[in-house]
């Protein structure tokens, strides 16, 4: 038994950044991932928001919040390689920009249509979205683990516009030892990738925001039902991932678009029946949230 958390379970990940009382610690990480101090204080949104008519698809995000200054922060934890994963996260930050809108022309709407469109003028506040990867995303570059996105001019080499801010992290590729971390951002990396195997917090990690993060994952202080929770969880995300690798082989095994249509669809099924959620399940198999209902 591990004494701490696996910060990339479902189960983990929401408990280290996903809720009130642990908000000061989703601060502290993105102001680190940032390089700023971007934050002061969040609001958690609502993590599932609908598209604009009703046959569109869904975003369904792990983490959604919102600073001081109206600015949105995604965060999403992704285990396992997806097809047009980039896509999805572009799809998502649209609903970011789409939320802003929706704001603005509330805080307008004392004003007649015409008023609203001429004093709304398109000023966006920034969507930051950061991606946290337990897989190699891109192995011709084995020494890089972080990339930055924004809009950029292709000639210049210049941000075009910094609306928009993707991070993304393939943390296996992360082996920078803790004597080297010499940040709150580096040591919030290495956290992340060791501590479900740490036996205790080491010295250097010894303050007020790791104990408090120590408090929240060791696994000791869960009640029972909390850990008998964590520990279905994780039984349910290894038989996904069995189930998963079962119903792939046997699609491409058919050598037809149709016969991998078909193991999508059944390890969909499969993850539905163990319990998994429809915004796991979207992100492991691409299908969208109605197809998954309909099964």
């Amino acid at each position: 038994m591990n004494k701490f958390l696996n910060p990339f379970s479902d189960y983990g990940f929401k408990a280290i950044f996903g809720s009130e009382v642990s908000k000061d610690l989703i601060i502290s990480f993105l102001n680190g991932v940032l390089h700023d101090e971007v934050i002061i204080n969040i609001t958690f949104r609502n993590v599932e928001m609908l598209g604009m008519k009703h046959d569109q698809r869904r975003a369904v995000f792990d983490i959604f919040c919102e600073n001081e200054k109206g600015e949105f922060f995604i965060v999403e934890m992704q285990k396992a390689r997806q097809k047009y994963f980039s896509d999805r996260i572009l799809y998502y930050a649209s609903f970011a920009i789409q939320q802003q809108t929706t704001i603005a022309r509330e805080r307008l709407e004392h004003l007649s249509e015409a008023e609203r469109k001429r004093n709304w003028d398109y000023n966006i506040n920034k969507v930051y979205i950061v991606c946290i990867l337990n897989y190699v995303m891109e192995p011709n570059y084995p020494e890089k683990y972080r990339w930055d996105v924004v809009r950029m001019d292709r000639d210049l080499k210049i941000p075009f516009s910094e609306t928009l801010n993707e991070v993304y992290l393939e943390m296996p590729k992360f082996v920078l030892p803790l004597s080297e971390c010499n940040t709150i951002y580096l040591k919030w990396l290495y956290v992340l990738n060791n501590i479900e195997i740490m036996e205790r917090l080491p010295e250097e990690l010894n303050n007020q925001l790791f104990q408090k993060l120590k408090s929240i994952v060791e696994i000791e202080r869960m009640s029972a039902n909390e850990r008998l929770e964590y520990e279905l969880s994780l039984a349910v995300e290894r038989d996904m991932l069995s189930a998963l690798d079962a119903s792939f082989e046997d699609g491409e095994a058919k050598g037809k678009m149709e016969g991998k249509a078909e193991g999508k669809t059944e390890a969909a099924q499969k993850m539905k029946s163990l319990g998994f959620s429809i915004s796991d399940i979207v992100k492991v198999t691409g299908l969208s949230p109605e197809e998954i209902e309909k099964l």
